[in-house]
């Protein structure tokens, strides 16, 4: 995770760093996946990738939704691409 961590940070090196401005209560977990949200990442692959279950990932979605404020309109794809 690191080294992919660093990677990231190269080609998107405010992303990390201003959505922790906005929010500080963010676990890394939660980070981790806005991260991989932010790349355009399935449900699917997250799942595979964090050796978690797709129905596990769809309920940290739906968590960090909620902890963003964002109402049920609004994309969190779409949100993420914004920072």
């Amino acid at each position: 995770w690191d080294q992919f961590n660093i990677a990231f940070n190269n080609v998107k090196p405010n992303f990390t760093r201003n959505l922790i401005e906005k929010y500080p209560d963010l676990t890394p977990a939660e980070t981790k996946l806005c991260v991989l949200i932010n790349l355009g990442m399935s449900i699917k692959d997250i799942s595979s990738l964090l050796n978690q279950s797709p129905d596990g990932i769809k309920v940290s979605r739906s968590r960090l939704r909620k902890k963003l404020r964002l109402e049920t309109e609004q994309n969190l794809e779409s949100f993420l691409a914004s920072f």
